[in-house]
């Protein structure tokens, strides 16, 4: 069955979905404890991407939680998971930016390497996140299709109950 098997596929990339937010927030902690440990200021592109992976990642964990609720149909995590989409590429697009400027990973600093390497996981983990939020809006209308927009998230793909009107019902 098709809507099995999209069923499976939905919770497999919800869960990626969730696991990159989480990991994006843990690493963004750690990069703005680094920067904190050399200068007295915090990077806003890496501080934007914060905010952006906390926010997902409690969205995605409540629609994990309670789907079946009304807050939740088909067109609501559309447009709030195109939203984080918008949101999080512009964060690393800002973040790439900031990982290529001249100045940014001081040469004459000893851990040089160390503040680099983890601004380097803090853009790859950026662009796994805005990944996999391309990766849900592109399942969600194959989940929706058939005008089946206004059901909440928990009962797509929608499946008609097969009535068989040969049988006689049994009373």
């Amino acid at each position: 069955m098709p809507g099995n098997w999209l069923r499976s596929i939905k919770g497999l990339v919800t869960g990626l979905l969730l696991a990159s937010a989480f990991c994006s927030f843990i690493i963004d902690i750690i990069m703005i404890l680094k920067v904190r440990h050399y200068s007295s200021t915090y990077p806003p592109a890496v501080v934007a991407l914060i905010v952006c992976s906390i926010l997902e990642w409690l969205y995605v964990l409540m629609l994990m939680i309670i789907p079946r609720s009304n807050m939740f149909r088909a067109t609501s995590v559309a447009a709030v998971i195109g939203l984080f989409t918008c949101f999080s590429f512009a964060c690393i697009v800002a973040t790439t930016v900031l990982r290529h400027h001249s100045k940014y990973c001081d040469t004459s600093l000893a851990d040089n390497g160390d503040l680099c390497g983890v601004l380097r996981g803090t853009e790859g983990l950026g662009w796994m996140l805005f990944g996999f939020n391309l990766i849900y809006l592109c399942l969600l209308p194959v989940l929706a299709s058939g005008g089946h927009w206004s059901r909440t998230i928990h009962e797509l793909p929608y499946e008609e109950k097969f009535v068989d009107e040969e049988k006689v019902p049994a009373h």
